[in-house]
């Protein structure tokens, strides 16, 4: 079974209606065709660009001015005395084969407080207003007055995605941010929650709305070891974790008959949190290898283990197997079982003759099998 260590929780997020210049990507072929006159000739002026795109060297330089100046107006472009040459972002654009068109207007935004992700923005979208004609003149005018006054100081956190330019977290074409103006709406989130999904020791971090994978990243894996070490920590357990075997000691009584056999169990971490991350949800750690916190605690599971393993009558043989598996998870305690003899004898004693595990073991011994 996987040794992983997946952490899960839901994102928090914030959705405002703001307004101001986003620039959206778009296919422009006639802006690409420019871009890589460009590439090819660098420092060309619009009558060397009409020539080249339109085999016409001053009819349609008109043409190829404006869209040299268009270029200039994205950001893709840089014009001295009449020459143009490629920005870093006009290179970028040729790459990826798409133009970032700046748009000024009113947009949905959600973002999201989430140290796992490389950036905030996890959906942006325009945003239509109703007209007029479909509110009326004099209609629903106290829900427009009830909105304007709950117009608020656009937070830090939205102010920062101001020059971010990245493709968002919920899935869309690249973006980039450029202007946002001092107010806007704050409104509920609508629709499924979006939730992390965080493999500490691989280091993948998913983003999933209800089953769907919306966005997966890579970070920094955490090794294994560190990530027990913390967990336990916040359960109150780290005492009792030896951190080179990787096994828990526990008390034999607070142990299930499964756990008694197996030596693992299943620790829930009710409150996980890792370094200065944050706290996850709820979860267990499985497969977490335990033995005795005690010698007593040793004795009697391994006494426990012994009498479990007597399915059959006990034969010299089977018994030293039996015996030396059941003490094999403690050999590091100065202790040892009873031989089958002692054990009969035990049982004589002791137990209810009628029980399997004492007639397979007196009669066994009387029968000197």
């Amino acid at each position: 079974m996987s040794q992983d260590i997946i952490l899960k929780r839901e994102i928090k997020t914030e959705t405002w209606l703001i307004q101001g210049e986003i620039a959206l990507a778009n296919n422009r072929p006639e802006i690409n065709c420019v871009l890589q006159f460009l590439h090819d000739y660098p420092n060309a002026n619009s009558t060397e660009c009409s020539e080249h795109l339109f085999g016409d060297k001053f009819g349609r330089s008109v043409v190829a001015e404006r869209l040299l100046n268009l270029c200039r107006l994205y950001g893709l472009a840089e014009s001295i005395r009449g020459k143009y040459t490629l920005t870093e972002a006009g290179k970028t654009a040729l790459n990826r084969d798409h133009v970032l068109v700046p748009t000024d207007g009113c947009w949905k935004l959600c973002i999201c407080d989430e140290p796992l992700l490389p950036h905030p923005l996890l959906t942006l979208e325009a945003h239509m207003e109703p007209s007029a004609a479909s509110i009326g003149l004099r209609k629903n005018r106290h829900n427009l007055k009830a909105r304007a006054d709950k117009l608020l100081k656009i937070p830090q956190s939205v102010k920062e995605l101001v020059g971010l330019q990245e493709q968002p977290i919920g899935g869309g074409s690249e973006v980039r941010v450029d202007k946002i103006e001092l107010k806007g709406e704050r409104i509920s989130h609508q629709g499924k929650p979006y939730y992390i999904e965080w493999n500490v020791t691989d280091g993948n971090v998913d983003v999933k709305r209800g089953k769907d994978l919306i966005f997966p990243h890579r970070i920094e894996p955490i090794r294994r070891q560190q990530v027990l070490k913390v967990l336990l920590h916040s359960e109150g357990l780290l005492e009792q974790w030896d951190e080179q075997t990787e096994i828990l000691s526990v008390a034999f009584e607070n142990t299930t008959e499964s756990e008694r056999i197996n030596m693992k169990r299943s620790v829930s971490a009710n409150k996980p949190s890792v370094q200065k991350l944050g706290s996850f949800d709820a979860m267990k750690l499985h497969n977490i290898s335990i033995s005795a916190l005690t010698e007593l605690d040793a004795k009697k599971w391994a006494e426990w283990r012994l009498e479990k393993n007597i399915n059959m009558y006990a034969t010299h043989g089977k018994y030293q197997v039996w015996r030396e598996k059941a003490l094999e998870p403690f050999k590091s305690w100065n202790f040892t079982l009873p031989d089958r003899a002692e054990l009969a004898n035990q049982f004589w004693i002791e137990e209810d003759q009628q029980n399997q595990h004492t007639w397979h073991v007196i009669a066994a011994h009387d029968w000197n099998l």
